[in-house]
């Protein structure tokens, strides 16, 4: 229980520590195919990595990213959210030799984080996922949650510390 605590605590401050150096780039936005939830995320602009947008094909309009990481990379946003309400988040990624981890969390207020979970992994420091395996090839991972009663907030962070990875697709979408 003490070690939940302490990864809590060092969620909380890593995330208002370094709120003011997030930033919206269209690149993530435009990855973003569905979004009942209306997240906005932002990039911490103090990590050292590069977004290239490659084209799926010539005649196409539609792109993915690719993302060197040098250095750090959080991508995070925060948004309200209703209890009994289901969604399914997944994302679509190829991870040539990165370490990529997808966390989301319910809050209570500005400072209380509720519960915690990787997706498709284990919670843990440091949490470990199946996005961190390598893939030759698109991956999709899904996860179904709902928020429960006196929980207001729902955040998203896609954290990695170095090598390369691919998104092609972020989507937030309600079930009904």
């Amino acid at each position: 229980m003490r070690k939940i605590r302490i990864m809590l605590f060092f969620l909380t401050v890593l995330f208002f520590s370094s709120c003011e150096n997030m930033v919206r780039i269209n690149e993530i936005e435009n990855v973003i195919t569905k979004n009942d939830l209306n997240i906005q995320l932002k990039i911490d602009v103090d990590n050292d990595y590069e977004i290239q947008k490659i084209l799926e094909n010539e005649n196409s309009n539609n792109y993915y990213l690719k993302i060197n990481v040098a250095n750090k990379f959080t991508i995070r946003g925060k948004t309200e959210i209703s209890a009994n309400k289901k969604y399914r988040l997944s994302i679509i990624l190829k991870n040539v030799n990165a370490n990529p981890v997808i966390m989301y969390s319910f809050w209570k207020g500005l400072k209380t984080s509720v519960r915690n979970y990787t997706l498709a992994g284990e919670n843990g420091n440091p949490p470990i996922s199946k996005t961190q395996d390598i893939y030759n090839d698109w991956v999709t991972f899904g996860e179904y949650f709902e928020a429960q009663e006196g929980e207001d907030s729902f955040m998203l962070t896609l954290f990695c510390e170095s090598g390369t990875f691919y998104i092609k697709e972020i989507k937030i979408e309600e079930v009904k």
